[in-house]
């Protein structure tokens, strides 16, 4: 690997993902509010970063939240 492979952007793959009203909308209000903060964001960039933090969660959080979630 050279220096120059350290700073290319990571390749980023389609991924069909189905969320509720509820969801979009809140992704747009978030896409507002970071704004209004100056920072550019996306609903792809939102996702990455949520899918991130559920990353650190333990399983069995993630279950519990699965179990609560009636929308799947």
């Amino acid at each position: 690997m050279t220096d120059n492979d350290e700073t290319t952007t990571p390749l980023l793959e389609p991924a069909t993902v189905y969320l509720l009203a509820e969801h979009q909308i809140i992704l747009e209000e978030l896409k507002l509010k970071l704004r209004r903060e100056g920072v550019k964001s996306s609903k792809s960039k939102l996702v990455r970063a949520a899918i991130n933090l559920l990353e650190k969660q333990t399983i069995e959080n993630i279950i519990r939240r699965l179990q609560r979630d009636k929308a799947e």
